[in-house]
């Protein structure tokens, strides 16, 4: 894995934060992004002190498709190549359907799915132009399972799991593979803000860790799946 190029999304914290720290121990140079400038800075310095990897951040938000392109030029004017696409970039509004406003639902489809298309739309060419790549993006159990109060973060996953099974079959041909990681509850800053500290505190060991998600995502680009497969961490 020496030397691959990773671009992570919403890798200022959480489960993106965790699988950039993971790829660079493996030895990749990796891009990170998040529309936070001072925390993905952090996250950066964090990281490459760490690993001794190159990390790069980069502000952007994946909602506004000029932001993706800039991500994306910059990366390929450091680096030369992009070997791996982690959409991971996505928030989460608890709420009826009946009680949901036009913004909310807009921030939700905006982040989890605009994000992924503008993404993979800007990243292709230059993997198509390589004939290899790898794209994961992270959908959730929510992406297979609707639940009450979540449903158009629920459409939103399911929204992306239905992206990575048609463009699986799209560019096969170029050697590009694309697979999304469906976990269920994980022990993240996100799920806190969705819960009271004691039943956090008192939960957490329970819940997926944001490592069991990253050592998956690192399965899929070390290992033999089949493309457009959506893999479920339980």
């Amino acid at each position: 894995m020496d030397k691959q190029v990773a671009l992570v999304t919403g890798a200022s914290r959480g489960i993106g934060k965790v699988i950039a720290h993971l790829f660079a121990q493996e030895g990749m140079n990796v891009v990170i992004c998040s529309r936070n400038e001072n925390q993905i800075r952090k996250t950066a310095m964090e990281i490459q002190k760490d690993t001794g990897n190159l990390v790069v951040p980069v502000k952007t938000d994946v909602r506004n498709h000029i932001d993706v392109d800039k991500l994306v030029k910059i990366t390929i004017n450091k680096f030369g190549r992009i070997d791996i696409l982690v959409n991971n970039a996505g928030v989460a509004i608890i709420k009826p359907l009946m009680k949901t406003t036009d913004h909310e639902y807009d921030t939700i489809i905006d982040t989890n799915l605009k994000g992924l298309f503008f993404c993979c739309r800007s990243v292709l060419p230059h993997m198509i132009k390589r004939k290899s790549g790898y794209i994961i993006n992270i959908s959730s159990g929510a992406g297979k399972t609707g639940f009450a109060n979540l449903s158009v973060y629920c459409a939103s996953k399911f929204g992306v799991i239905g992206i990575t099974e048609s463009l699986a079959g799209e560019v096969s041909d170029y050697g590009i593979k694309v697979f999304s990681v469906c976990p269920g509850t994980v022990a993240t800053q996100m799920q806190k803000e969705f819960m009271s500290n004691e039943e956090f505190e008192r939960r957490k060991n329970q819940m997926i860790q944001p490592e069991e998600v990253a050592q998956k995502v690192l399965q899929l680009v070390k290992g033999k799946f089949r493309t457009g497969t959506s893999v479920n961490i339980h």
